[in-house]
């Protein structure tokens, strides 16, 4: 039987969990994938049809500007079409990136169906369940699924032990020490004036 606080059954909390944000992520996936496929159709098209008018482009018209200069753009015509497609692929690579990562921000925004929490609780060992509850943070909004990414990534980093390290260092610091000196201090207490100076405790008789 495993132990479930064994490095082994963790890992296959991990995969679990790992399991279950791929099921929930491949309609997006899907969907970003079209997406990116259209994108780059409509590059590829816009960028052949740059090449294609540039290369198209005659400048037998500007014999008045003379030989040498119409030399000179025929010989650089191509290279500046080049650069068109060059800024043109940037503008759509910008684009399609802002695209995505609001997308990606989108998704990990979304509350996690109850029922997927549900199903998910009772086969994950109690040590992972925990790092979830420290994924959650203050609990002020529902869990979601960038709670549940969050919770995948630190299963990964070690979390559970530095959960339970955490634990036994507040377990020493939480726990009252028996003070032998505690009378003493309370005494020298007394012997402060208001004004917080310290008086002398007197040998012999008051005066």
């Amino acid at each position: 039987m495993m132990n479930p606080t064994s490095p082994e059954r963790i890992r296959q909390d991990s995969r679990l969990i790992g399991q279950t944000l791929l099921k929930l992520a491949a309609p997006r996936l899907t969907v970003r994938a079209i997406v990116i496929a259209i994108a780059v159709v409509i590059w590829l098209l816009a960028a052949s049809w740059l090449l294609a008018f540039g290369r198209s482009l005659t400048f037998e018209g500007l014999h008045s500007l003379g030989e040498q200069t119409v030399s000179l753009i025929t010989r650089y015509n191509p290279a500046f079409w080049w650069g068109v497609v060059a800024v043109w692929t940037l503008i759509v690579f910008f684009a399609l990136r802002s695209w995505l990562y609001a997308d990606m921000a989108s998704t990990r925004a979304r509350m996690l169906p109850p029922a997927v929490l549900a199903q998910l609780r009772p086969q994950l060992a109690e040590e992972s369940v925990a790092v979830l509850r420290w994924s959650w943070g203050e609990r002020d909004e529902p869990f979601t699924v960038g709670d549940l990414q969050r919770a995948h990534r630190e299963l990964r980093h070690n979390r559970v032990g530095k959960l339970a390290a955490v634990a036994e260092q507040s377990a020493i610091l939480d726990t009252p020490v028996h003070d032998d000196d505690a009378p003493r201090r309370a005494r020298d207490a007394d012997r402060v004036r208001p004004s917080g100076r310290y008086v002398e405790p007197h040998l012999g008789p008051d005066r």
